[in-house]
Parts: structure tokens; sequence; C-alpha cells
């Protein structure tokens, strides 16, 4: 069972991926060198990918509350203000509160379904007992891939933390009366503080990424299982 796991998390990997691993050395390559870029790429694409919506949503009601705030602003300037605060957060309402069918399926589509009972059904995982065995196998590699995602957080969050604490020693230890040297060391440390605030929220779109990809991958065997496990109860009310 353990192998025929390893079998199906790789071709789905694979499928999903759009990467062949037919050869064996070729697929050592990709699986280990060309597979995370892709990997992340698919992981970071998931994540903006409502952003898109949401950015129409708002531009358009930016908008139009823009005009009601130029339109109302000679006569009743007081409510200007408000009516451009409203066309800010209002678009937000959308975006937090967003219904479950746009956004709880981990990316899954119908395709990713598709590929996953197709390699199950190469792996003559043809009874609903030998599909739960594998549901249990991928849920311990979901486990595995979690704790790995929730270190990359920790070590994110330490090396931030670990910055802006050295950067409290140095601001303590500033020659209060040498107005060159702190204008000096302003200067330098935005600079150095914007290398490290956005490499750091690079590093969390990267981890974000990888956890959306990962997402995609587990929940469409997960998925997969369970279209497996209904066709087979179709079947088996058929006969």
């Amino acid at each position: 069972m353990f192998q025929m796991t390893k079998r199906i998390l790789e071709k789905t990997e694979a499928s999903i991926l759009g990467l062949s691993t037919d050869h064996k050395a070729w697929s050592f390559f990709t699986r280990f060198v060309l597979f995370p870029f892709s990997y992340l790429r698919i992981g970071v694409e998931e994540f903006f990918k409502p952003l898109g919506v949401y950015s129409f949503v708002l531009i358009i009601i930016f908008s139009f509350f823009t005009l009601m705030a130029s339109s109302s602003f000679n006569d009743h300037r007081e409510y200007s203000v408000y009516i451009l605060s409203l066309s800010v957060f209002l678009p937000m309402i959308p975006a937090i509160f967003s219904v479950p069918s746009t956004y709880a399926y981990y990316g899954v589509t119908d395709k990713h379904v598709k590929i996953t009972t197709d390699h199950i059904e190469k792996e003559r995982l043809d009874t609903i007992e030998k599909i739960e065995l594998l549901e249990e196998n991928i849920d311990k590699i979901y486990s595995r891939v979690t704790a790995r995602v929730s270190f990359y957080k920790w070590l994110v969050g330490a090396i931030w933390a670990v910055y802006i604490f050295g950067l409290n020693i140095q601001i303590k230890i500033l020659p209060k009366d040498d107005l060159t040297f702190i204008g000096s060391f302003l200067s330098q440390g935005f600079l150095i503080f914007s290398i490290v605030f956005f490499s750091t929220l690079s590093a969390i779109i990267l981890v974000v990424g990888y956890k959306r990809a990962s997402d995609l991958i587990i929940k469409s065997i997960e998925f997969g299982c369970v279209q497996k496990k209904h066709d087979l109860l179709e079947l088996g009310l058929e006969k």
C-alpha cells in the first residue's frame, strides 16, 4: 500500500504541475529541481487568484462612491469623508466574508479529481476498503506537510523578531548628541529595514504559496478518493 500511495502522489504531482516523469533519470531531475519552482508558481497563483475578483469589485465600488462624494462635496462636505471611507472599507466585506463555494475547494477542479481517479484506477484500488487505506496514508503525508509549513512560519517569524530586537538595541545605544551620526544611521537603517521587510514579505508569500500548492495536491487526491468510492457504490447499486 505504501508503494501505491507513493506512486499516486508522484503521478498526481506530475500531472497537475504539467511535468513528465516517464524516464527515471529525468524524473529524478524534474522532481528535485524543476518541480519545486512549478510547485511554488502554482501555489502563489492560487494565493493571488481571488485578488483579481476583489480588485475589480473594489474599483467599481470605489468609483461609485467617489462620484457620490465629488457630487456632494460642495453641498455637504461633512458627508464626503464618510462616503470616501465607505468606498475603502465596503469592498472588504466580500473579501473577508466570501461564501464557502468561492474558496472552500482548495483550488481543486473537476480536472484534478479526474486525474486522481485515473491514477487510483491504474493502481487497481477497486474496493472502498483499499481506498480508505490510501486515505489514511495521505492523511499521514498531509500531517508531515503541515509540520513543515509550520516550521517555515516560525522561522520567518523568528528572523523578523531577531531583527526588530537588534534594531531596538541599536536605537537605545545611539549617541543622542551626535546629529550627523543619527542622520546617517537613520538613512542606512531605513534601507536595511526596507530590504528586511520586503524579504520577509516575499518569504511569507512563498510559504503561503507552498501551503496552497500542497493543499491543491493533497486535496485533489482526497476528493479523488471520495469520487472513486462514490463510483464504486454506484456500480454496486447497478449490480
